[in-house]
């Protein structure tokens, strides 16, 4: 035994088969918190070092060096249930030793009860115990011979303080919570098979694109240059140059309205300040300069972003796959991020500036295989309805269209579809009803739209009339947040924390975002568990990515519409699991084909 603390408990150092075998004896199928140290981020490059557990009954540290290794007795761990931070790390090691253990990620249950967002152990063992963790022996040598008694103690306090952080946060939570809890938890397994699947990049499309958006940003910056000079900014990229410049040229009124920034106080030249500052000066040169420098910003965003180093990571992969990482949770709604590259901001289709060009075209199935892809339609405004009871949204959703509606305001008179000019307008509607739901105001409408200022409240105004159930959610949230201190119940059962003072974009858009979180959630776990079953059949099918409200499966020719099918009862299941008793017509659009933005259409 080792006395790490005269405060706290002591752990014993496991050495032996037959004390691993007797420390999980005392455990069986209960529960204990468990943590790893590795010699590498990847069990395809490393070992497992160490484990450490913790319950209220045993407190211990295992060194598999010692024991002949963690892969001979990683199937050991299959009784008990697990508690741990970033439970994908640890069940990566377990899943590729062959084994598959229960494995609850502590962070999950927070993120149900307080709202999502990245944090760290160190963070939440701050915010739920009050105890300032050293990680000064993260890096370390856990590939030593012998570990020192720093190694040791560092190791044992990360098991020790997952299980109280469990423990605290069980005593804080509701059944609802836990209802949320296993929504978020119990798409781990999904995740990683996504993440390991990846998708394959066409290089000479990808690269074809790259080219043309830099060509575009060459032309939009000509444009600016046009307009303001070397002299007077000679660098675009520095915002503090377009703030000093736009400072001097700017008529009081304006520099009053316009947003700062946090850190210098300076003018912001963030895109959506840009646009809105330009609704001010509607139809002026100034507005153009401003919506030229947010073009631009945009077209580099993407280089950067999408550009050759997408193409990078593809050459690398030996099989030309593009692997993103996607974050459970990671949003304050419990909405899904993703890094390394962000394939949750890939744009869809759309027109860059005159030039109608796909991103999404660059992903391709490789050869003998297709990609399978359903979209929920609409789902943000499906759910405002369901949410707020608003029979009228409902009703234009499914048995009308609300973007005609808005845009027949918007032209005044009524809009064809079939008329590419009525389409234009149509979809230019989107960004009204889209707006709404994320508590836009006119100014910003106006900005994103290039509308006048009195023509965005008109369209608001009309909005509200027609749907008035549906944006008067918002005030009532609102009101249910100033009731209970800054909590709202979401559907799930969880909750999340609005601040003492929550703003009505946040009331707008929060519970919404949340409602279509829980819905993908019950698909993606639903989808796991058919294409588990579809593989074990012999089917050739594997989850690659789910971006926003997509699914994407890359699937064997043959196996195709069998898989679309599946994917639709998931996705239709998983919308029921959330909202039993909602109609279904017309809740996911897509199908199958060569690449993610060529995919003919199949009826459902």
């Amino acid at each position: 035994m080792i006395q790490y603390d005269t405060n706290e408990r002591q752990f014993e150092v496991i050495t032996t088969l037959d004390g691993l075998e007797d420390l999980l004896d005392k455990i069986g199928d209960g529960v204990a918190a468990l943590d790893f140290e590795t010699t590498s981020f990847t069990p395809q490059t490393g070992e497992v070092r160490l484990a450490q557990v913790c319950n209220k009954d045993v407190y211990a540290v295992i060194d598999f060096f010692a024991i002949g290794g963690f892969a001979s007795v990683a199937k050991w761990f299959e009784d008990a249930a697990w508690i741990v931070f970033h439970a994908g790390f640890e069940l990566r090691w377990f899943q590729y030793a062959g084994a598959n253990p229960t494995c609850w990620d502590v962070g999950h249950l927070r993120r149900a009860i307080e709202g999502g967002g990245h944090f760290t152990l160190k963070k939440l063992v701050g915010w739920e115990l009050g105890i300032e963790m050293s990680k000064e022996q993260q890096a370390s040598n856990w590939s030593a011979p012998e570990l020192s008694d720093e190694q040791l103690l560092y190791a044992a306090r990360d098991a020790l303080y997952t299980w109280d952080a469990w423990e605290k946060l069980k005593k804080r939570s509701d059944a609802g919570h836990m209802r949320a809890f296993n929504l978020l938890d119990g798409m781990l397994t999904a995740v990683i098979e996504m993440e390991e699947t990846g998708l394959v990049l066409d290089r000479s499309v990808h690269q074809d694109l790259v080219d043309k958006w830099e060509l575009l940003a060459v032309d939009r910056e000509a444009e600016v240059r046009k307009m303001i000079t070397e002299d007077e900014v000679a660098n675009l990229n520095s915002g503090k140059q377009l703030s000093d410049f736009f400072s001097k040229i700017m008529p009081d009124h304006i520099l009053e309205a316009w947003p700062r920034t946090e850190k210098t106080g300076a003018l912001s030249t963030a895109n959506d300040d840009l646009k809105q500052v330009g609704a001010l000066v509607h139809g002026t040169p100034l507005q153009d300069t401003l919506i030229l420098l947010s073009e631009r910003s945009t077209l580099q965003k993407y280089i950067s972003s999408f550009g050759t180093g997408l193409i990078t990571r593809a050459t690398m992969d030996p099989n030309r796959r593009v692997h993103a990482r996607y974050n459970i949770a990671a949003a304050i709604t419990c909405r899904f991020s993703s890094s390394a590259p962000n394939l949750q901001q890939i744009p869809r289709d759309r027109d860059f500036f005159g030039e109608r060009l796909s991103v999404r075209r660059s992903f391709i199935a490789p050869e003998g295989k297709q990609l399978v892809s359903l979209d929920y339609s609409g789902i943000e405004l499906r759910v405002l309805a369901l949410l707020s009871g608003d029979e009228q949204l409902l009703d234009d959703m499914i048995n009308g269209d609300v973007h005609l509606e808005v845009g027949s305001h918007m032209a005044g008179r009524k809009l064809d579809k079939k008329i590419t000019a009525d389409k234009e307008i149509r979809q230019s509607a989107k960004g009204v009803s889209f707006g709404i739901v994320y508590g836009i105001t006119a100014l910003g409408l106006s900005a994103a739209m290039k509308r006048s200022y009195e023509e965005a409240q008109s369209y608001i105004d009309f909005w509200a009339s027609r749907y008035s159930k549906a944006f008067a959610f918002r005030d009532a949230v609102q009101t249910e947040a100033f009731d209970t201190g800054g909590y709202i119940r979401v559907i799930d059962g969880g909750t999340i924390w609005m601040g003492k003072r929550p703003s009505i974009t946040k009331c707008a858009n929060y519970p919404v975002q949340r409602a279509a979180l829980s819905i993908m959630a019950s698909a993606i776990i639903r989808h796991h568990e058919t294409v588990v079953d579809l593989r074990s059949h012999g089917r050739d099918i594997r989850m690659a990515s789910t971006i926003h409200d997509a699914l994407i499966d890359e699937v064997a020719q043959a196996d195709a519409q069998a898989a679309l099918l599946a994917m639709k009862a998931d996705m239709v299941g998983g919308y029921k699991d959330i909202f039993p008793h909602a109609p279904t017509d017309r809740l996911v659009e897509g199908g199958i084909g060569p690449n993610w933005g060529q995919l003919e259409d199949v009826e459902v």
